[in-house]
């Protein structure tokens, strides 16, 4: 898990106590998202969330670089912001230009969820941690292998699976962010994945990591990518 100590304005864990999500909050298909609106460094209802807010949360509590936010930013309130502001469940929107994707590692496709791609989905998301070698940890070869498998898998059971060269390119990012903010040495404790998916918090005594930027994801995605070329051979 991230083992930096904070400087960050948000570095006082009992400010930000964990509450699960009401019926009414509003939450999206990223457990990264949903954990910082269960913690109360977004708005906890996930409403109306300006996009300086989310650059301020991303770069101080997540560890995301400037620039690396601006660019996730920048399409996602291009593609689902009204009037300035989104909500969470607002990147439930799903087409070929959306952030939002098929081949998830945690939720279902949109066509073969009724459109429900935004809830957690326990079957899939224990197919993920299956591809765990030693049952403990997930490493940069074991989230490679699961990006295949589940892009593979919709391509194949998915009449109206949506995949093109950006979608391609966020799948592998994703991966990343995920390996930056859980894992050290390039690999996850399963337990720590559990607790981020399934009950969509941190770790106990998590703190990030330095920095996230353009060499970094950049050195991140080639370490991913290579482990998926010798998975294809």
């Amino acid at each position: 898990m991230g083992n930096s100590k904070s400087t960050s304005p948000f570095a006082n864990e009992s400010e930000y106590p964990y509450q699960p999500a009401r019926a009414t909050d509003s939450r999206s298909p990223c457990p990264a998202l949903n954990a910082l609106a269960n913690h109360g460094y977004l708005p906890r209802d996930g409403k109306n969330i300006p996009p300086e807010v989310l650059q301020r949360v991303l770069q101080e509590k997540m560890g995301l670089s400037w620039i690396a936010t601006k660019s996730i930013l920048r399409q996602a309130y291009k593609t689902v912001g009204h009037n300035g502001v989104l909500s969470l469940s607002d990147l439930c929107y799903h087409a070929p230009e959306s952030i939002e994707h098929d081949g998830s590692l945690s939720r279902l496709d949109a066509n073969l969820s009724n459109n429900k791609q935004g809830i957690f989905n326990q079957e899939r998301f224990n197919k993920f941690l299956s591809f765990s070698k030693d049952g403990e940890y997930l490493t940069t070869e074991d989230v490679a292998a699961a990006r295949l498998y589940f892009k593979a898998d919709s391509r194949a059971n998915n009449p109206q699976f949506i995949w093109n060269k950006d979608i391609e390119e966020a799948m592998w990012t994703e991966a990343s962010i995920l390996l930056h903010i859980l894992g050290k040495h390039g690999r996850i404790l399963i337990e720590d994945a559990r607790l981020f998916f399934e009950q969509e918090t941190f770790p106990q005594g998590w703190q990030k990591h330095p920095s996230f930027g353009v060499r970094e994801r950049y050195s991140a995605v080639k370490a991913l990518k290579s482990a998926a070329r010798r998975l294809e051979k």
